[in-house]
Order: structure tokens, then sequence, then C-alpha cells
């Protein structure tokens, strides 16, 4: 009899564990689009990305620092891969999805645009940015 208590402790202690944490109250809200405070259990976090806003910049920072460039897509490397300059001529790759191209617009060399996206960091290449939104300035 002994025996078979001891299969079903690690059972009965995981229960144990899990009945406990369904007894504690939530403590993280979520806030909505507007982005107001909430009224308990919140906590502002300040952003640690940086903001970068040259390509110069963006071959330099950090892994997932936010960026905001504008510029011109000028030439597709491979599918979704594609070089982007900015007004200073510097360049980068960038990779952009098709689902954030605008649909019935055409994209080409002299459109300029503006590109949010991550700064995504490489050990042997230079940075490139994953984009997240395209917006076209003409």
């Amino acid at each position: 009899m002994r025996s078979t208590n001891i299969r079903f402790r690690p059972l009965f202690c995981a229960a144990a564990f899990f009945g406990v944490l369904s007894a504690a109250p939530a403590i993280a809200q979520y806030t909505g689009p507007s982005g107001g405070v909430a009224t308990t259990g919140s906590v502002n976090v300040p952003s640690v990305t940086s903001h970068v806003s040259t390509v110069e910049r963006a071959l330099v920072a950090p892994d997932d620092a936010v960026s905001v460039i504008e510029g011109y897509i000028v030439n597709r490397l491979k599918h979704e891969h594609y070089t982007f300059r900015d007004d200073s001529g510097k360049t980068i790759e960038i990779d952009l999805d098709d689902k954030y191209l605008p649909p019935g617009r055409q994209i080409d060399d002299k459109t300029r645009v503006r590109i949010t996206g991550e700064v995504d960091r490489h050990r042997f290449r230079p940075n490139d940015i994953d984009v997240k939104r395209i917006e076209i300035l003409q």
C-alpha cells in the first residue's frame, strides 16, 4: 500500500500548487487602445527601445530598436527583402512582408515612403530592419 502513495505524491503536490495559484487574485490589467492609466494594479513602464531616425543610426542600433525612417525602396533583393536608401544616400536591407504593402498602390524607386520597424542585429552581417508598417508619402 505504501508504494501506491509514493507514486501519487507528485500528482498531489502539483494539484496543491495549482490550487494555490488559482486562488490568487489577478493583478495585471489591460487598459485598452486609449493607453490610459489603469486604476489598480498597473505599472507604467517607460519604453527602453531607442528610436532610430536614419539608416546610419540603424546600422549601429541595438537589436529590437524601433526605427522610423523616410526614404526610398531602391532594389528588390529577393522575395520580401529590399534595399532601402534614406536622404543621406546610406542603404540598409529591409524585410518587408507583402501583407504590409498598401493594396492597389505601386511603389518604385522614386516613391518616397516612411517605414516603421525593428532593427535586427546580426553577428556576421550588417543590421537590417523588420518592417511593421509602410506609408507612402507622395
